[in-house]
């Protein structure tokens, strides 16, 4: 009888052992998951955060990756040609004796979505791209990488390239309105 009650209560002990580390691992879990959960939300830097407050399109801060991610994606209009490879509006500009611009954004940009909710679907910016001496095309860097490397040194984003003969002759950096973007076509 005493042995068995002393195996039934070791039994008992190591149950109680078991149940609290269990608990310790379910609640360290949970406490682990709330602080990367925590560290996810956590709010930006300010010179960030003054960025977010600027722009209409939704997004949201990813701390961990330090950007702001779009949460919507704007669609470019259709004089902006996004199917054709760069190479291709190469020669179809060099064969016209013109200009290659190319719209380079991320759809994960939240920057890159309000460039072109602002300037790109910006009426007069669609009349002097479908006027002007260029041929103009759209690349998502992230769903053509190894092409955005090929022809524009990188990926960053947004930018806007003025190609000649396949070179790169002028660069637009970053979200502009569309009154910067008329300028600087106008430049080319």
């Amino acid at each position: 009888g005493a042995a068995a009650r002393g195996d039934a209560g070791y039994a008992w002990g190591m149950s109680k052992t078991c149940m609290s580390l269990f608990c310790v691992c379910v609640f360290g879990a949970l406490a682990a998951g709330c602080a990367s959960e925590s560290r996810a939300q956590q709010e930006p830097p300010a010179h960030i955060r003054a960025w977010m407050d600027r722009l209409t399109v939704e997004h949201e801060y990813d701390a961990e990756a330090g950007i702001i991610r779009a949460r919507q994606v704007i669609s470019v209009p259709a004089v902006i040609d996004g199917a054709t490879p760069i190479g291709e509006g190469v020669a179809r500009a060099d064969g016209a004796g013109s200009t290659l611009i190319v719209f380079a954004t991320a759809d994960r940009c939240a920057p890159c979505q309000q460039y072109k909710k602002d300037a790109l679907n910006d009426p007069r910016v669609i009349e002097a791209i479908a006027g002007g001496p260029w041929v103009a095309l759209h690349i998502e860097v992230d769903r053509r990488p190894d092409e955005a490397e090929r022809w524009l040194g990188g990926r960053a984003i947004p930018m806007t390239y003025a190609l000649r003969g396949g070179e790169v002759v002028a660069e637009l950096r970053g979200q502009r309105s569309a009154e910067d973007l008329l300028a600087w076509l106008g430049n080319l």
